[in-house]
């Protein structure tokens, strides 16, 4: 089996134009994904019809849609999206916000095609 090591720094950047949606891994069995937001910068909400969706925040803070919640979560902590519910991401606070997104399985609308 090979070694799949992928550092964030060299493979996620942040885009002036649109929050930034980086694919670090992807299976059968799930994906992973670094979503980067500058301030103001969002990601519209979307069903994820076959996939449940884990957000984690590794720096910074968001609002995150979530069927019809609204949640603020700050670094370190993450929430649990079930197949079948929206789900979208805002920054509107003033610092760039990482976001690490596992679907297990591997979704049909991924944001990093």
């Amino acid at each position: 089996m090979e070694n799949n090591v992928k550092d964030l720094k060299q493979v996620a950047h942040f885009s002036e134009d649109a929050a930034n949606i980086n694919s670090m891994f992807k299976s059968d069995q799930l994906q992973m994904d670094v979503l980067l937001l500058n301030t103001h910068q969002y990601i519209s909400p979307v069903v994820e019809p076959i996939s449940d969706i884990i957000y984690f925040v590794l720096r910074g803070e968001g609002v995150f849609e979530v069927g019809d919640e609204v949640l603020v979560l700050t670094r370190n902590t993450s929430v649990l999206v079930e197949m079948g519910v929206s789900s979208g991401i805002i920054n509107e606070s003033d610092e760039q916000l990482t976001v690490l997104k596992i679907a297990a399985p591997p979704g049909i609308h991924n944001l990093s095609s």
